[in-house]
C-alpha cells in the first residue's frame, strides 16, 4: 500500500506526462491551421490523419523527446549525455515514436542533436541566439520538473535552465523553462494555479536581466490570466507556449476542456495542447484524461507502463527528500 502522499504525486505525475502525449496527438491533425479555420470546426476529441498524415493517436516530437527525457531518467537519472543519446536515438532510429519514424523536428532542436552527435562540447550545442527561442525545450520539460521538483529551488531552477540548454541555451528559453518548473513543483503540492505564477515570480524575477524584463512582465505580475483570447499567442515561441498553456488551465477546471482550449487556438496545435496538457494533467491526476481518449494512443500499453514507471520514481524521489 502507498501512502497517501505518494499515492497523491503518483496520480499526479501519471496524469502530467500522460497528459501532454494525449494533448500532443490531438494537436497533431490539426496543426499550423488557423484559428479561423478552428473556430468554423473546432476539435471536440481526436482525429485522424490530417496536416501530418498521422493515424488516430499519433504523437510528434513533443511527446516523443518528452518519453525519451522519461527512458533516461529511468535508466540513468539526470545525465545529460544519455539525455542527448536519446534524443538521438529517436531523430535517428524514431525511439520513442508513434508508428516507427519521427516527423515535425525543430530546427534547434535538430541543430541541437546534429552538434552533439558530431562530438560538439555538451556545453556549446544549444542554440544561444534569440532566434532560438523556440518552444523545444519547453515542451519537452515534463519530466525534467518532476524529477526537479524534490529539490531546493535554486537548484531545481538550474536543474531546469540546463536541460533547457541541451537544445535551447538562450537565457529567455532556459527561464521559460525554469518558471514551468516552478509551476509543476506548486501543482504537484496543490497549489493553485495564481500562487504558482506567485511563487514562479518571486523565485525567478532576481535572475531575469534587464533587457529581459519586458518579455517576462506579464510574467512577473501574472497578468496572462487576465488576458483576452484574441491577446493569446498559439505559436511556436517559447513564451507564447507558456502563457497560452497557464492561460488555458486558469481558464478551464478540467483537463478536457483546457487541452481542447489550447488545441482550438490554432497554429502550434500540439505543443501548446502537449504543455496544457501536463499542467492540465497533473492538476487532475490520471483520471481526469478521457478513457476514450488514452484507449486511442499509439503504444498505449508501451506508453502506460513507462508513465507508471516513472511515476513510482518519483515517489521515492519526495519519499527520499522528504
Amino acid at each position: 500500500m502507498r501512502t497517501p502522499v505518494p499515492v497523491l504525486v503518483y496520480e499526479r505525475v501519471c496524469g502530467g506526462l500522460l497528459g501532454l502525449v494525449v494533448g500532443d496527438a490531438l494537436g497533431v491533425p490539426v496543426e499550423f491551421c488557423t484559428r479561423a479555420e478552428r473556430d468554423r470546426d473546432p476539435v471536440a476529441g481526436m482525429r485522424s490523419f490530417g496536416t501530418h498524415c498521422q493515424p488516430v493517436g499519433a504523437w510528434s516530437d513533443d511527446g516523443s523527446l518528452t518519453l525519451a527525457h522519461t527512458a533516461a531518467f529511468l535508466a540513468h537519472g539526470w545525465e545529460p549525455r544519455r539525455h542527448l543519446e536519446a534524443f538521438a536515438e529517436w531523430h535517428q532510429h524514431g525511439a520513442w515514436t508513434a508508428h516507427g519514424r519521427s516527423f515535425d523536428i525543430g530546427f534547434a532542436t535538430e541543430n541541437a542533436i546534429v552538434r552533439f552527435l558530431r562530438g560538439v562540447s555538451l556545453s556549446k550545442i544549444g542554440g544561444r541566439a534569440v532566434r532560438n527561442n523556440g518552444n523545444g525545450s519547453l515542451m519537452r520539460m515534463f519530466p525534467v520538473a518532476c524529477w526537479a521538483a524534490a529539490l531546493e529551488p535554486a537548484e531545481r531552477h538550474q536543474l531546469m535552465e540546463d536541460a533547457s540548454a541541451l537544445t535551447h541555451a538562450h537565457i529567455r528559453s532556459r527561464l521559460c523553462c525554469a518558471w514551468y518548473g516552478c509551476i509543476v513543483a506548486g501543482l504537484l503540492a496543490r497549489k493553485p494555479l495564481h500562487e504558482c505564477l506567485g511563487q514562479a515570480a518571486a523565485e525567478l524575477g532576481d535572475r531575469v536581466p534587464d533587457d529581459e524584463y519586458q518579455v517576462f512582465r506579464p510574467l512577473l505580475d501574472s497578468r496572462i490570466l487576465r488576458l483576452d483570447r484574441d491577446q493569446i499567442r498559439s505559436d511556436g515561441y517559447v513564451v507564447s507556449t507558456l502563457v497560452a498553456a497557464c492561460w488555458c488551465l486558469h481558464r478551464h477546471d478540467s483537463y478536457c476542456d483546457a487541452v481542447l482550449e489550447a488545441v482550438n487556438l490554432g497554429g502550434d496545435t500540439d505543443t501548446t495542447a502537449a504543455v496544457t496538457g501536463s499542467l492540465a494533467g497533473l492538476r487532475s491526476g490520471l483520471g481526469g484524461i478521457p478513457l476514450a481518449w488514452r484507449c486511442c494512443l499509439a503504444r498505449g500499453a508501451e506508453v502506460m507502463g513507462l508513465v507508471e514507471a516513472f511515476a513510482d520514481l518519483c515517489c521515492e524521489r519526495f519519499f527520499n527528500h522528504s
